[in-house]
């Protein structure tokens, strides 16, 4: 039998007003070892406190954490910064009650530092000017790809984060083959004309499943899709048209399903689907794509061994929610 234990990541003195506060005002992490055993199990859950609301009314979302950075603060600390702040705020444990905010204007995926067109280190100069006290003991809410999840961390750390949540998206299944344009050129990550022809499209059975759910969808649908946006080659307004259980959710709308099966709506969990990139023609000469039932697990956010630790050492706490969570 599992027991139960609990914790709480999520804290630091409350940050500078954000464009998130309006709907989130406090966060706190908890961990907790659930029952079943099957995909990655989450060992942490997120409280939200809403504005206004009782403590003892959050909404609790579950996570599960990394192989690097900081730990969470202990359970019985979740309240800690209602009750034993003080007016310095350097009682607070780290990692509880604090306030959400997102990455810097382009810089959504927090992968610029990575790839070397950012520097947000105390030194650094080519951060375009960024006020960082933005980031002053937040929590950054940030997607997962383009780049490892330590570095995310670490460059949520370097912004003056108090802790980082990465969470699921369909975009993060897809990325691109970038090449220049030409030779010589220096453009692959900055030109706009990357079409379908250049996405790498998700991994059957590591990204969805088709056994859950399968849709065929006409070209002319999948024309309405856009994978050529940068950065990765997935526009996230696409999420609207492959999520959900109305037929907004072309994978609702197209249904493979024979007679007798089960529907995609019955059959996909995560109610969520992957174009896989897999096309076939029927007896009319109509083209359709493959799109599949997208897998939503639970990930364990490994380190990244390229990032020299004597360096910098990542110390905030990092968890990972679902797209359902999300």
């Amino acid at each position: 039998m599992v027991t139960q234990r609990r914790r709480s990541l999520l804290s630091g003195n409350s940050p500078p007003s954000s464009s998130a506060s309006s709907f989130l005002q406090l966060l706190t992490l908890l961990t907790l070892l659930p029952h079943s055993t099957h995909a990655i199990l989450p060992t942490a859950a997120i409280d939200i406190f809403l504005p206004d609301t009782a403590a003892a009314n959050a909404i609790t979302l579950y996570a599960s954490q990394a192989s690097f950075g900081g730990p969470v603060a202990e359970y019985s600390q979740r309240f800690n910064h209602f009750t034993e702040a003080g007016s310095s705020g350097k009682s607070r444990i780290n990692g509880v009650g604090v306030v959400p905010t997102f990455p810097p204007e382009g810089d959504g995926y927090l992968c610029n530092e990575a790839d070397g067109s950012a520097d947000y280190s105390s030194k650094g100069s080519n951060n375009n000017n960024l006020d960082m006290t933005a980031f002053y003991k937040s929590a950054l809410l940030v997607p997962r790809g383009e780049c490892s999840f330590e570095h995310k961390a670490l460059s949520a750390q370097r912004l003056g984060a108090s802790a980082i949540i990465v969470y699921g998206t369909l975009g993060s299944r897809y990325s691109l083959n970038y090449t220049n344009s030409t030779d010589g050129a220096d453009d692959a990550k900055t030109r706009d004309d990357y079409t379908k022809e250049d996405v790498v499209w998700p991994h059957d059975k590591l990204d969805f499943d088709c056994d859950f759910g399968k849709a065929n969808l006409p070209e002319t649908q999948l024309e309405s899709l856009d994978f050529g946006k940068m950065p990765g080659g997935y526009n996230a307004q696409n999420d609207g048209m492959l999520m959900g259980k109305s037929e907004n959710n072309l994978c609702v709308k197209y249904d493979a399903a024979a007679a007798g099966e089960n529907s995609f709506v019955s059959s996909c969990k995560s109610q969520r689907c992957l174009v896989t990139g897999n096309k076939t023609t029927d007896d009319s000469g109509a083209v359709k794509y493959e799109a599949c039932c997208a897998w939503d697990f639970h990930v364990w956010l490994y380190g990244d061994s390229s990032i020299s630790k004597q360096a910098e050492d990542v110390t905030i706490p990092a968890v990972f929610i679902t797209m359902q969570e999300s």
